[in-house]
This record gives structure tokens, C-alpha cells and sequence, in this order.
């Protein structure tokens, strides 16, 4: 994630928006973007000090849907629209990859499987967790091993080897 307040106070203290982009690792036009709401406020770069707080409450101001990252997410109000279906689907113990195939196939969603995941993960936090979990049926006679486990059977051989293990050497 890019520090826009660190873009700005490397700008603000006057190196070139091509020196800051290569220092810190991004694009020019990256930095341009990020300037520009300063420039357009009167902000020029050696101007008189502004405090580290006050950069962040700009970039607050200026840039959103960095603060809030429901903004960024733009196929999340075409999964809201079917809020219902997925508690529905979850709540059924159908996985989230299950209930996005379905949302794909049946109500023409146009969503990623990842962005349905994050929207679950940021909306419905119980629903998610729940996904994670899977308990499973014991298998037949799973019992009875464990039960010899603890008897000090700690193995089992097919009835077809049986012979090797009854037959004297």
C-alpha cells in the first residue's frame, strides 16, 4: 500500500516528483495523482512547515477510498444485492466458493470469486468464520480403532495378510 502522506512530505520538502517516484518505489503518474489535490489547494513544494498529522487529515480528505476500502470495491454493491442468497447459501454450510459459482450461473453475477470472499469477510464476519470450519463425519469403524488405540493396538493389517502374520516362519 503506498504512503500518500509520505509522498507528500517528500514533494513538499521539494525533491521532483521523478526523484520521489524512484526513492519510494512508484510510478511517476502515481505521484502526479497524489500532488495534484496539494498543488490545487495552494500547497507549493519548500512552502512553510506542516505538521505530519496535518498531511493526514488531506489525504483523508482528498483520497477516501483509501481510508475507507468499501469505496475501492466496486463489484461489492452487486454482491449486497444478494445479501439474503448468500446468508441463505452460508447458512445452509454451502461454501463461499459454492454460493459464488451459483451466484455466477444462476443470477448472472459479475463478480470475482476473491471479491465475494472479501465482501463475506468484511459483511458478514460470523458467516465467514463458520466457512472456515469443517467438522467431519467419522468414517465407519473409526471408533472401534480408536478404541484399540488406547487398548495398545496401534495398527491394523488386511485379513489378506493375516497368514503372514499367523503362519510360523
Amino acid at each position: 500500500m503506498i504512503d500518500v502522506t509520505e509522498i507528500l512530505v517528500h514533494w513538499y520538502a521539494g525533491r521532483p516528483k521523478t526523484e520521489v517516484a524512484a526513492s519510494l518505489g512508484v510510478d511517476p503518474k502515481t505521484v502526479r495523482k497524489y500532488v495534484a489535490p496539494a498543488e490545487a489547494a495552494g500547497f507549493c513544494p519548500g512552502g512553510p512547515p506542516v505538521r505530519s498529522g496535518e498531511w493526514e487529515r488531506r489525504v483523508r480528505e482528498w483520497f477516501p477510498e483509501l481510508v475507507d476500502a468499501r469505496l475501492r470495491q466496486v463489484s461489492w454493491p452487486a454482491i449486497e444485492a444478494h445479501r439474503d442468497y448468500i446468508v441463505d447459501q452460508l447458512g445452509r454450510r454451502v461454501t463461499v466458493a459454492t454460493a459464488h459459482q451459483r451466484l455466477r450461473d444462476e443470477h448472472g453475477l459479475e463478480a470475482s470469486v476473491a471479491s465475494v470472499r472479501r465482501w463475506v469477510r468484511a459483511n458478514l464476519p460470523e458467516e465467514a468464520r463458520r466457512d472456515q470450519v469443517r467438522v467431519g463425519e467419522p468414517e465407519a469403524g473409526a471408533a472401534e480403532q480408536r478404541a484399540g488405540e488406547r487398548e495398545g493396538h496401534h495398527s491394523w493389517a488386511s485379513p489378506a495378510c493375516w497368514d503372514a502374520f499367523t503362519s510360523p516362519p
